[in-house]
């Protein structure tokens, strides 16, 4: 008995976990860094310290697309990437409402962050989020929602948390 529990374990195992993985095309992953570096955006300045943008990037086939977010940071002032329970500032998080027929491959692939005091990580200068997606239908004119949430800080002051919105129609 145990036997066949211990195989039909395995079979679910594999039948739901490793044969259930998507792999980025290859194709999209060059397109993103080529957007990633080319995405405008506008300036920050010291009562917005931090400017956002997003846009979508597709594969050759439309099978999958990207949804990259890229975030500029004014000098001298960070978000925070990791932050432990014991202090008071705000995590940063990209979010994402995607229409039905898309969904994420795996999770956001963020930024490399830089330690700072107390175990506390930020992100400064450039922040470039990205978010691959399988697509397997979808109307146009659905609507992707990609959303920063974050406190910025400088070695003066913090800002309250906020959240940046931007709203990507689908063609």
């Amino acid at each position: 008995m145990k036997n066949n529990i211990c195989i039909i374990l395995l079979f679910l195992t594999v039948q739901f976990g490793w044969s259930q993985k998507i792999e980025i095309l290859p194709g999209l992953i060059e397109k993103v860094e080529t957007v990633s570096n080319e995405l405008h955006i506008g300036d920050p300045n010291p009562m917005n310290p931090l400017a956002l943008n997003a846009t979508i990037v597709w594969s050759d086939d439309r099978t999958q697309l990207a949804i990259v977010m890229k975030a500029i940071l004014l000098e001298q002032w960070h978000i925070y990437a990791y932050v432990p329970d014991t202090q008071p500032y705000i995590e940063s998080e990209a979010r994402l409402e995607l229409p039905d027929g898309i969904v994420p491959i795996k999770d956001w692939e963020e930024p490399n962050s830089i330690p700072y005091d107390d175990g506390i990580y930020i992100y400064e200068d450039e922040c470039i989020f990205v978010q691959y997606c399988s697509v397997n239908s979808f109307k146009k004119g659905d609507k992707i929602i990609s959303e920063l949430y974050y406190q910025t800080c400088d070695i003066h002051k913090c800002f309250p948390p906020e959240t940046k919105t931007i709203s990507m129609t689908l063609e």
